[in-house]
């Protein structure tokens, strides 16, 4: 798999490419099939760990699985 926005919306969620605070440019997604609201409506960064987990799962079990507790967890 290729680290692009296409890959992410060829499996069916939404991706762009963004800025970190300092300027490097990052992959980020969200689901807007997801049953929870947090999956839905806010951009996740896609780092290496879970696009280890898409790799390895496919793109939206990697996705849920990263992003599950996020509504706990969100910083």
């Amino acid at each position: 798999m290729y680290y692009r926005v296409g890959t992410l919306r060829d499996a069916g969620l939404e991706a762009r490419w963004s800025r970190t605070s300092s300027g490097a440019p990052i992959l980020v997604a969200r689901n807007p099939n997801a049953s929870s609201k947090h999956q839905r409506e806010r951009w996740w960064t896609v780092d290496r760990h879970m696009w280890k987990r898409m790799e390895e799962t496919g793109v939206i079990e990697g996705f849920d699985c990263c992003t599950l507790l996020g509504d706990f967890f969100f910083v």
